[in-house]
């Protein structure tokens, strides 16, 4: 640890750069590729209801929220209770993941179900790493037909709003 804090101080006076910042520059930094590893190893680790798996891609003080006020859990103690009460059967799957390297901000359009269900959860996460894991999960959700094509499929739908009624 003295020789890579030396190393920072070093490279930070010779970059001019505040040594936090150095700090901040030596972090560990996902790049795309690493991200949507992280991201299904996490979707494995729950439908295999392998809970130290899962919380092992969070931050020690990670954030897990559904906003505005549905969800809320801190850290991985909390986490781990959270995840452990997974039954048999779950199912996530990410059908998209996205990743700015430079913000460490990455997003994913997800499937979160029980196996065999006629219905089940669709929706986006943003996520923000820290050191290589999940330090801050956001997630938006609705409860449509299990499986993907279905429920973002145009047709055979009533939708609640359209042009034809649109005020």
């Amino acid at each position: 640890m003295r020789k890579r804090m030396a190393m920072v101080t070093l490279l930070s006076a010779g970059l001019g750069l505040p040594q936090t910042e150095a700090l901040r520059a030596s972090e560990t930094r996902l790049s795309a590729e690493a991200f949507v590893a992280l991201m299904e190893r996490l979707a494995d680790a729950w439908s295999r209801q392998d809970t130290e798996r899962g919380v092992a891609c969070f931050t020690d003080d990670a954030v897990y929220m559904q906003p505005p006020d549905e969800q809320l859990f801190r850290g991985r103690a909390e986490l781990r209770k959270y995840f452990g009460a997974l039954k048999p059967g779950t199912t996530m799957k990410f059908e998209h993941l996205a990743f700015d390297e430079r913000a460490q901000r990455g997003f994913g359009e997800f499937t979160f179900g029980s196996v065999g269900a006629a219905k089940a959860d669709h929706g986006v996460t943003v996520v923000e790493v820290r050191e290589g894991r999940i330090a801050s999960w956001r997630e938006y959700f609705v409860e449509g037909p299990a499986a993907f094509p279905d429920f973002i499929a145009q047709e055979g739908k009533s939708w609640k709003w359209t042009i034809q009624n649109y005020p």
